[in-house]
């Protein structure tokens, strides 16, 4: 363990002293609106299919808060992707009413934009 930490502490200080950076695990903190693309007034959507991840962030690599099931409900804030991205972005928002699989009503998080209706 204690090579592991080192060997990080020293490419880790090999980067920033090359004028590089490190980029931290995505999944390490919860990403919100500042990931947004594209902005719009709130708009609720319901879930249009059971098994859909609500995660921290954009994208698949961000850890999982809870699954979404047809019916949920999602408030829209903002999303990932331009205009005519809709099906391939990530929507950003909160759950309004507590979900089948028991998210909170107010949990903040990201869904992919193509399980929304």
């Amino acid at each position: 363990m204690q090579a592991k930490y080192r060997a990080s502490a020293i490419a880790l200080t090999a980067a920033l002293l090359l004028g590089g950076s490190m980029a931290l695990a995505p999944t390490a903190s919860a990403v919100g609106s500042s990931a947004c693309q594209f902005n719009s007034p709130d708009v609720n959507f319901k879930v249009r299919t059971s098994g859909a991840t609500f995660r921290t962030g954009p994208g698949k690599r961000y850890r999982v808060i809870g699954t979404l099931y047809r019916g949920d409900s999602f408030r829209y804030f903002c999303r990932t992707g331009g205009l005519q991205d809709f099906e391939k972005s990530w929507s950003y928002g909160k759950i309004t009413k507590r979900t089948h699989s028991g998210i909170a009503a107010g949990t903040r998080g990201w869904v992919s934009s193509k399980y929304l209706d």
